[in-house]
């Protein structure tokens, strides 16, 4: 099956037996009158796929491509919480379909048998829900209430390999995904969140990899053994581009890893000191530590692959490729509206935040089993172009063939229409086919 049929069969598998069983599961079906849990789903996702600020009038015009004819006012009389765990539970189920594209993006990443991108994205809810989805009380622009997208993207084939919701209070470090065992030979790449050195060592332990920044404070002996580095000293000793070193990491764990470093330009480790001084006084209400500041200067990594697997520039480059599922939150947020609270009451706006992630969620789908990995094109373009089609999906939505036939037609009009603007510098998918054109500027 190819990938545009895989995507097909997965969106008529959601708008099917996923919806009813989300519908028994929910209870937002009393009696089949004019809605079907079928046509309840495709309402709501492809209404707000087709505009995320979707008014019950246009949802009803939704309604009626999707074989239920209705009236605005119906549509307002839908919004109750049944509909909210309803379409909860459609997402939650949604989300364990995995696709990926069959594209070879870069030999680089074809190394490893899974490239994964952990990371996750917080949304405030309303604070009559706390009891369920706990919030930070007021940090960090979070209420009582907020839920986590704890998400996995899998680089090799743009695959969102998991989005688990967790409670909006849980730090990342405390994630179940710190536990999951993936393929042997795999790459876990991952923030200073998810920094835990029993975590590497599992990893390692299952013949997995890792990389990821190193924490302030950590152990750190060269090969070899005796006493911990004073990191900062040792660095400015050292000569060349990178330093890359391979060290025990842990005073206890002692794992055998490599150290690659490199010293920031003088105006992007001054924004770094910047940055980090206004998040210790957010978090702590005092100055952050000398040693802190000055290891500004520096970006350090540490990872469990050996040089002849990953060079210090491709490290380089899989690392910022990160950014990628940054990226992707940013495209859920700023034009999926997936965190924006609409609604005059709690269902309403619950609605609207799980119907937009139902919708983002098959944006993704269509943009990797289109145009992933084009260097060429615009995702965020791609993301905007696929609204245009929703009608369209609606109409074709039970026929497996006809779906294929607008999915193809999708694909398209991205191919000629979501070109990239010019930039002076290359992308992640020029970069993970080229390292060699990092333009890394080095003080």
């Amino acid at each position: 099956m190819g990938i545009l049929a895989r995507v097909g069969a997965s969106m008529q598998r959601v708008f099917g037996e996923n919806a009813q069983e989300a519908a028994e599961e929910s209870g937002v079906i009393k009696r089949t009158r004019i809605f079907t849990p079928i046509s309840l789903a495709k309402t709501f996702v492809l209404g707000f796929l087709q505009n995320p600020r979707a008014s019950d009038e246009k949802l009803a015009q939704m309604a009626a491509q999707c074989g239920a004819a209705v009236t605005p006012q119906a549509i307002e009389k839908r919004h109750t919480p049944a509909l909210a765990t309803f379409m909860q539970k459609l997402f939650c189920l949604a989300a364990k379909i995995i696709i990926g594209s069959d594209k070879a993006l870069a030999s680089l990443l074809e190394r490893f048998e899974e490239v994964i991108l952990l990371d996750s994205s917080t949304n405030r809810l309303p604070d009559e829900l706390e009891g369920e989805f706990r919030g930070c009380g007021g940090s960090h622009g979070s209420g009582a209430a907020a839920v986590k997208f704890q998400t996995e993207f899998c680089l090799r084939t743009g695959a969102l390999s998991c989005v688990e919701l967790e409670q909006g209070r849980s730090p990342d470090g405390a994630s179940s995904r710190q536990q999951v065992r993936r393929k042997k030979g795999s790459l876990r790449i991952s923030d200073l969140g998810y920094f835990n050195l029993a975590v590497f060592a599992a990893i390692m332990a299952a013949e997995e990899h890792f990389l990821s920044r190193l924490q302030y404070g950590t152990h750190v002996l060269l090969t070899g053994g005796g006493d911990a580095v004073d990191l900062l000293p040792w660095l400015e000793k050292q000569r060349g581009p990178f330093v890359d070193q391979s060290i025990l990491l842990g005073k206890t764990q002692r794992l055998r890893c490599r150290l690659i470093a490199w010293r920031m330009p003088e105006e992007q480790a001054n924004l770094r000191r910047q940055k980090l001084r206004q998040e210790t006084k957010e978090k702590r209400g005092s100055e952050p530590c000398a040693g802190r500041m000055a290891l500004c200067d520096w970006t350090i990594l540490v990872t469990s692959l050996p040089l002849e697997m990953l060079a210090p520039k491709e490290a380089v480059v899989l690392y910022r490729a990160r950014w990628q599922v940054e990226l992707l939150f940013k495209r859920w947020k700023s034009q999926g509206l997936t965190a924006e609270l609409s609604g005059s009451t709690v269902a309403r706006q619950m609605v609207r935040v799980w119907s937009r992630m139902l919708a983002v969620l098959l944006q993704h789908w269509i943009t990797v089993g289109t145009i992933w990995g084009d260097p060429t094109k615009s995702l965020s373009k791609a993301f905007e172009a696929v609204r245009g089609f929703a009608g369209r999906l609606a109409e074709a939505m039970n026929d497996l063939t006809e779906l294929e036939r607008v999915l193809n037609a999708i694909g398209q009009t991205l191919e000629k229409t979501c070109r990239r603007d010019p930039r002076s510098k290359p992308g992640t998918f020029e970069l993970v086919n080229e390292p060699e054109r990092l333009e890394f500027v080095l003080s």
